[in-house]
């Protein structure tokens, strides 16, 4: 089958291949110039005192913990409409995940229950603004900071997320980020930690430029290659036009759905999303139908393809099961549609036409 709009997004940098030789003739090693001159453009681009760049997204946030200081059996509370690889990143460190629900309408923690969730052995909060929709990090940055709690921003989904005019990031102990090929930062694979703390970076280096020696404890290293480094140092100069290329293509959908069964997701207040998907809820509150519908007219959702739901619902982690209804009832209401800037006018009519030519199939799914 043809379809009509992709996923796929293959972005090429300005000046890649030289980037790429100069790396292969220089030295392409975790610790290499090649590696340090893109963490310096990280730490230009993003605004941030330090950037340490790492093998994955996955990788970055066992840095980030790490350097958090976490030991076995620590708790960290974060929310279930997060991928598994966030909670991957926890169990492979035997900390203990901490499910929290989301607030009714957007994914920042729910500060209510997280209050009654936090105890002894609760030393940090992950907050993970799911396809780049900003969450109220200034509110949760608070709340950990009076508790005594980390914070952690896994920005994988949003790299140029905005609250109140500030890069969302910067609210955060530390933020970690993916450059996986599906990302909006392509490196294929990797992934950075940006912090303003010297201190948890200098702890986080640790794990990127690590030394096996003897008389130190075991390390892992999660340091990222040098060819790597080189296509992030080609393609990051692409990124804010990507970006607005994005963000231009949720708006023109949004403004031109007119299903009375559908409604874009809100942006929480002060917020811009990073344009990484568009999110567009049914009213009723159940979108199979929808899903069904849009997999038949070739436009891909990532809630179909990833059948998400609340984590604790899947068998791999049902011994973390917590009640979560506003989770749950997010993930059975939306669907994503992807805005990358492969996506052009034709692209655009065609996305609308199929959701407002949307009619659910069962009477549940009317509106309510």
């Amino acid at each position: 089958m043809l379809f009509p709009v992709t996923d796929n997004f293959w972005p090429v940098g300005e000046g890649e291949e030289a980037y790429l030789l100069e790396a292969l003739a220089k030295g392409i090693g975790g610790d290499s110039d090649i590696v340090r001159r893109y963490e310096q453009r990280l730490k230009t681009h993003f605004g941030a005192r330090h950037a340490i760049a790492a093998s994955s997204g996955y990788g970055a946030l066992v840095v980030a913990l790490s350097a958090f200081g976490l030991r076995p059996g620590d708790k960290v509370l974060l929310t279930p409409t997060c991928p598994l690889c966030t909670v991957y990143a926890l169990t492979f460190m035997r900390l203990e995940p901490v499910f929290c629900d989301i607030r009714p309408n957007d994914f920042t923690l729910d500060l209510k229950m997280a209050e009654r969730l936090i105890d002894s052995k609760t030393r940090a909060i992950i907050d993970i603004p799911m396809w780049g929709y900003p969450v109220a990090a200034q509110e949760v940055a608070e709340f950990a900071r009076d508790r005594g709690l980390y914070y952690l921003l896994d920005m994988a989904l949003a790299h140029r997320a905005m609250l109140n005019g500030e890069l969302l990031w910067t609210y955060a102990d530390m933020a970690t980020f993916s450059t996986h090929h599906s990302k909006s930062l392509v490196t294929g694979e990797g992934g950075a930690v940006l912090t303003n703390n010297t201190r948890l970076a200098e702890r986080a280096r640790e794990f990127t430029r690590c030394e096996y020696r003897a008389d130190r404890p075991p390390v892992l290293n999660f340091a990222l290659g040098g060819l790597q480094a080189a296509l992030g140092l080609a393609r990051l100069g692409r990124l804010e036009d990507d970006v607005r290329h994005r963000l231009a293509t949720m708006r023109a959908i949004s403004e031109r759905l007119t299903n009375p069964c559908l409604e874009p997701l809100p942006l929480i207040a002060g917020g811009e999303p990073a344009g990484t998907r568009l999110l567009v809820r049914t009213r009723s509150g159940n979108n199979a139908s929808l899903l069904a519908h849009q997999a038949r007219a070739g436009i891909p959702s990532d809630i179909a393809l990833y059948d998400c739901k609340a984590l604790y619902q899947y068998p791999v982690m049902r011994e973390w099961t917590a009640p979560c209804p506003n989770a749950e009832r997010m993930l059975a209401a939306i669907t994503t549609v992807p805005v990358h800037p492969d996506i052009h006018a034709d692209e655009v009519q065609t996305i609308v036409d199929v959701l407002n030519n949307f009619q659910p199939e069962n009477a549940e799914e009317t509106l309510p």
